[in-house]
């Protein structure tokens, strides 16, 4: 019988898998320098991923292919996945490595559960440092495995599924010295609930959103969840009235504000997607276009031609004298 448990993969966030020195990334059509980072210990956290110098924000940190990637398993209701079921490929994957690589592999964090002492190291290790990809498969990169969580990142993290990598880009401004940091799970939860996912990784989260007043962070982040959600379900809505969507601009903006003020970056492109678009729908096409400029410049710093951002191209596109057409939100 395949035994049952959690398969903890981030959500999301060395080559033949790591970068070195420095290499172009051909989609970007820039180079990417590795010196602005460095892999050190981090106080309390085993390693971390610190800035060399300055990392200006929009800069790509990290592009990294994965390491070893392999079929997310058979999810069983209430248990969890049958993670036996992939250590076959897991270790076929990871005797095609070179000794350097599964040197790489090895030394990275392996938590385990007090009853899992027997269980393989591939498969806690793999666990405990995985991201999804996206396409039901699940990635391990190792330079970005690194790299520490927070629940209020200075970085982005997203997965090209073009170019088949994961890239690193900094959300804010890093100061030399700093830590990179991301987001290994949904951030619109209270600390309860943050930290109890996050323990699932052997780690409890002190970063500034946790450490002070949470309540009121908590009582922003739930507010910000729910405001996401009904306005991107109210935006298709075909049958808006003027004065609704009036408020829902405003709605848009005091979202962008909460999002700004909790500092969660990950979560901007999309408020500035929907004051683009509501705006759109109350014919004020110039702020329609403001906003729309703000969440592309976001999708480009991860990926300049993915579907998100052509998709914004073409709603700019659409706001030109000629195109505009009756009920067109797109």
């Amino acid at each position: 019988m395949s035994m049952v448990i959690i398969l903890v993969c981030r959500d999301s966030v060395d080559e033949d898998a790591v970068l070195g020195g420095r290499m172009a990334d051909e989609d970007q059509g820039q180079e990417l320098d590795t010196k602005i980072y460095e892999v050190r210990p981090s106080a309390g956290k085993g390693f971390g991923v610190f800035a060399t110098k300055l990392i200006t924000r929009g800069t790509q940190i990290i592009v990294e292919e994965p390491l070893v990637s392999v079929a997310m398993p058979e999810m069983v209701a209430g248990k969890g996945f049958k993670m036996m079921d992939m250590l076959s490929d897991l270790e076929r994957e990871f005797q095609a490595l070179s000794p350097e690589q599964q040197a790489d592999f090895l030394q990275l964090h392996d938590f385990r559960f007090a009853s899992e002492d027997k269980q393989s190291h591939l498969l806690t290790i793999f666990r405990s440092n995985a991201f999804n990809t996206g396409d039901k498969h699940v990635g391990l990169f190792p330079t970005i495995a690194r790299i520490n969580h927070s629940c209020r990142p200075n970085s982005g993290n997203w997965w090209s599924e073009k170019q088949g990598h994961r890239v690193i880009y900094a959300a804010l401004d890093i100061q030399e010295g700093e830590e990179v940091t991301v987001s290994y799970i949904p951030l619109l939860k209270k600390s309860s609930e943050r930290q109890q996912r996050l323990g699932q990784y052997g780690f409890t989260c002190d970063c500034p959103a946790c450490q002070s007043e949470p309540g009121e962070s908590d009582k922003r982040r739930v507010k910000i969840s729910r405001l996401l959600e009904t306005l991107e379900q109210r935006v298709y809505h075909p049958s808006m009235k003027a004065d609704t969507n009036e408020k829902s601009i405003d709605k848009a903006l005091s979202l962008i504000e909460m999002i700004e003020e909790e500092g969660l970056a990950d979560y901007l492109h999309r408020a500035f997607k929907l004051a683009a678009l509501f705006n759109k729908i109350g014919g004020h096409f110039e702020d329609a276009e403001m906003w729309a400029r703000k969440a592309l410049e976001i999708l480009q710093w991860a990926e300049q031609g993915s579907i998100e951002a052509r998709e914004i191209l073409d709603f700019m596109e659409s706001l030109a004298p000629g195109n505009l057409k009756e009920n067109s939100i797109l």
